[in-house]
């Protein structure tokens, strides 16, 4: 097996080499720059780091955050600094005054509105509750009346911004101060305070109930990583409520709410076997004699597969790169009972003595995804370090040594959150499988028209329903490659099409092929203008490209332009560093150039595509 011995850097050498990184601009420098930064540990250095990168400007894309709250929070802006570059994110932070998170959510025309975020951090203490204390009775009867006024003070302030705040509102869970449940003597009636404390805080966590554009983060439980969550010196010294600590810990999942806005969200996890899903090597150990059971240590590799199978079910893709004999692998499968995971939860399986750096290339062209949608988990440190120098644009967990840490270092950073889970996900497996079929089939092909007729295509074309306003959300974050504009959309944004008063449209189309049903694949999104509709965007998903469903989608678009009478409709392409395959998208349709946009005239019905043939549920279509 191959190693190589890697000399871990101290947070000295660390520190000047990422400030060397950060000091060249140097767009080459992003991923040595990535690499450094999840090399460093403590959540000290990493502000400093923070601090610096407010220079850095060579992320792949640019995000605004803005911080309001009611004490002090530099430490935040300096947290998601730091974790922003590590998604290769550049954010521009706006921090309001101390204390000013009320009477900048509720004024209209605000320095907050005028900012625009993509999201804002609400981050309160437990002082907006003891404001409403009128005097120094600390009975249960004063904490509950003082909880009962400060979920309507904060419920009002937030929805009356939300309103009219495009962008993601985050808040967190307001933790109870150890002081203050341990200066209650009675133990019944610390109960009774923990549970009403418990209760307001479930409040804010069902806020997005009602608020679809709020996310509330549970303080307790994502902070349990860190050494402090209160630093009581710097408390009284700057009205500072939050440690260092417990900043990274908040800021971590924050960052990771951008990212999945700004369409970062991983999607496949490619994975080593031995000494990684179980413990010992199978070609020495053979299938019942690695370390996979209910016992130490084999229990580390059971556990791990757990949590792998929890992301399975929720649309994590699943593939196996391994330097191994697959007959070896698969009697595993077969006959080792504490296998978690099964041979048909992989869509892909690259068992073989070749480089794994190659495996993932072919993974990811058979999968018509990006190298950047991969997560790659490997115990070798050699293995790790070659996917970085090879294929950057993969991820590389840093797996140690130890595999009770495994979970963690897979889960923490949130590589796959999203912002709402859709039926589309629980299915995804299953209908990338198809790809599988789909390569088989034209492989046996004669030509490509014959591979595309015997797929049996059928195209479903709809107006927007209700019950796609999830899948169009997530469709519009997380689709990178067919994207014409990357204009991200939140689901309010998406829901506000629905209005029949507003001049926009959301035209959604889904395929079925003789493999199976694709679901929902595509939207235009289109603004009416009179005689005139101006197409915003255009999404389509990388699981059916190169089958001209996008050109069935556009001439059913063009009909239902010329039945509503429209004369005319125009589009533009705004490039990115992922969308280059949709750059002749209005070239190859017959529109033609007008200065920065692209024409057509209705009075020319786009031809059909033959081997598509098209279901309407949309009553208003007529063609």
């Amino acid at each position: 097996m191959n190693t190589r011995t890697v000399r871990p850097m101290n947070e000295r050498e660390l520190f000047k080499q990422i400030k060397s990184c950060i000091d060249q601009q140097a767009p080459g420098m992003s991923h040595k720059l990535k690499q450094l930064l999840f090399d460093l540990e403590s959540p000290i250095q990493k502000n400093k780091v923070g601090k610096l990168l407010r220079k850095w400007k060579q992320g792949r894309v640019h995000a605004k955050i803005a911080i309001v709250g009611n004490h002090t929070t530099d430490g935040l802006e300096h947290a998601l600094t730091f974790d922003a570059a590590k998604r290769e994110i550049n954010v521009e932070v706006l921090t309001t005054g101390y204390g000013q998170w009320a009477v900048q959510m509720l004024q209209s025309g605000s320095e907050l509105d005028e900012f625009n975020g993509d999201l804002t951090v609400c981050t309160l203490d437990e002082s907006v509750i003891y404001q409403h204390l009128q005097t120094n009775d600390w009975s249960v009867e004063t904490i509950d009346k003082a909880l009962r006024t400060a979920i309507v003070e904060i419920n009002h302030i937030i929805k009356t911004f939300a309103y009219r705040n495009k962008g993601a509102i985050v808040l967190h869970t307001i933790p109870l101060p150890l002081a203050d449940l341990k200066s209650i003597i009675g133990y019944r009636e610390k109960q009774i305070v923990a549970s009403l404390w418990k209760k307001f805080n479930c409040h804010l966590l069902e806020l997005h109930t009602t608020l679809p554009n709020v996310i509330t983060l549970d303080f307790d439980v994502l902070t349990q990583g860190a050494a402090q969550t209160r630093d009581e010196r710097m408390r009284h010294f700057g009205s500072m409520s939050y440690s260092v600590g417990a900043w990274h810990c908040l800021s971590t999942e924050i960052v990771s709410i951008v990212a999945a806005q700004k369409g970062l969200t991983k999607k496949v996890l490619a994975l080593d076997l031995d000494q990684t899903l179980w413990g010992g090597v199978i070609g020495d150990d053979g299938e019942k004699g690695i370390a996979l059971s209910d016992t130490f240590p084999g229990n580390q590799y059971k556990t791990f597969q757990k949590y792998i199978y929890r992301l399975h079910v929720q649309g994590v893709l699943l593939t196996i790169a391994s330097k191994n004999d697959w007959n070896n692998v698969k009697n595993v499968f077969i006959e080792n009972e504490h296998m978690i995971l099964k041979e048909e939860d992989f869509i892909q399986i690259f068992c073989h003595w070749n480089p794994k750096t190659d495996s993932l290339r072919k993974m990811a062209n058979q999968l018509n995804l990006g190298l950047d949608s991969f997560v790659f988990a490997d115990d070798n440190p050699f293995e790790r370090q070659l996917m970085k120098e090879e294929l950057p644009d993969v991820t590389v967990l840093p797996i140690g040594k130890d595999p009770s840490h495994y979970v963690m270092e897979l889960l923490d950073i949130g590589w796959f959150h999203t912002i709402a889970l859709t039926n589309e996900d629980r299915k995804r497996s299953q209908k990338y499988k198809q790809l599988v079929k789909h390569e088989e089939l034209k492989e046996a092909s004669t030509s490509i028209e014959e591979y595309l007729e015997q797929l049996q295509m059928v195209l479903r074309w709809s107006r927007l329903e209700e019950h796609h306003i999830s899948r169009v959300t997530q469709l519009s974050q997380r689709t990178n490659q067919f994207n014409l504009t990357t204009e991200r959309l939140t689901e309010a944004e998406v829901t506000r099409t629905m209005d029949m008063s507003v001049a926009e449209s959301i035209y959604t189309f889904g395929l079925e092929d003789r493999f199976g049903d694709n679901g929902l694949v595509g939207y235009f999104h289109i603004s009416e203008e009179g005689k005139h509709w101006r197409i915003r965007n255009v999404v389509m998903s990388c699981r059916v490209f190169k089958r001209q469903v996008e050109a069935q989608a556009l001439h059913l678009l063009i009909e239902q332009a010329r039945a509503k009478g429209v004369q005319t409709i125009s589009g533009t392409y705004r490039q990115t560093s992922k969308n280059g395959l949709v750059a002749s998208f209005y070239e190859e349709h017959a529109f033609y150039r007008q200065g920065d946009e692209w024409m057509y005239s209705c009075k020319d019905p786009l031809p059909k595509v033959p081997w598509i043939k098209q279901q309407l549920s949309d009553e208003r279509v007529n063609v």
